[in-house]
């Protein structure tokens, strides 16, 4: 299953930014205005009321320079916690979309991306690449990850939720930096946690040169409140 959202969809405001100064003004979250210097290498977009969290089974793929996204279905190996039993891996489809990062509900990986906490939260004044330990993708084993204290695992399937019987991606693609954009929080009730924005902006780089910002500015429908929408501010800068 794929479900392709392009820019004349998307709940978004676009920005693309000439040699010029623009002046920016957040719509969706009532945020005061936002002046900026850019150049035509550079651009900064806001993407509102992604529904990346409702469907357990599936990754939201994002170009983070044009604001569209593709919806796919996990095809990945899944492991049951009651049973141990293995769903095998298939050859599902692949985004048909130039994707930078991807995100399944609260979790992020990138395309060949490496990440680092900006330091700020204000996305505009990223100018350059932040100096430190930048983080590539890792693979995050589900046996290893429910161990640790801080162990990340991704739900895949949630119908045997109340046998116990909750199946994971067995062996995910996650960037561990880049999924701190979402701050997780034990209630010691049901739900178990709550989600909220860090509200830190990561940087990513890529071999090429390239290299972007990313700063999740909301994780309610910002005009329903309801749960299971991301809101982002993109911004990409290409090689020089």
């Amino acid at each position: 299953m794929k479900h392709r959202v392009t820019l004349n969809w998307l709940f978004a405001i676009s920005y693309s930014l000439l040699a010029v100064s623009c002046a920016y003004t957040n719509h969706f979250l009532e945020e005061e205005e936002i002046v900026f210097e850019s150049t035509e290498e550079v651009s900064l977009i806001q993407v509102a009321n992604v529904n990346t969290c409702t469907a357990y089974n599936v990754w939201t793929y994002i170009n983070i320079l044009t604001g569209e996204y593709e919806v796919v279905e996990d095809d990945s190996e899944w492991i049951y916690a009651g049973d141990g039993s293995i769903r095998a891996a298939y050859e599902g489809d692949e985004p048909t979309i130039d994707w930078h990062i991807a995100v399944h509900r609260y979790e992020f990986k990138t395309n060949g991306a490496s990440v680092i906490d900006a330091g700020t939260t204000d996305i505009t004044a990223v100018t350059e690449l932040p100096t430190g330990t930048y983080t590539a993708d890792e693979i995050a084993t589900y046996e290893t990850e429910v161990e640790a204290d801080d162990g990340i695992t991704l739900y895949m399937d949630m119908a045997g939720m109340m046998s116990g019987n909750i199946g994971y991606a067995h062996y995910p693609q996650i960037n561990r930096t880049l999924c701190g954009l979402i701050q997780k929080t034990a209630t010691g009730s049901m739900p178990p946690y709550t989600y909220s924005a860090d509200g830190e902006v990561y940087a990513l780089r890529w071999d090429d040169g390239t290299w972007g910002a990313v700063k999740v500015t909301a994780t309610l429908h910002t005009e329903k409140s309801t749960t299971g929408y991301l809101s982002f501010y993109f911004k990409y800068v290409y090689a020089q």
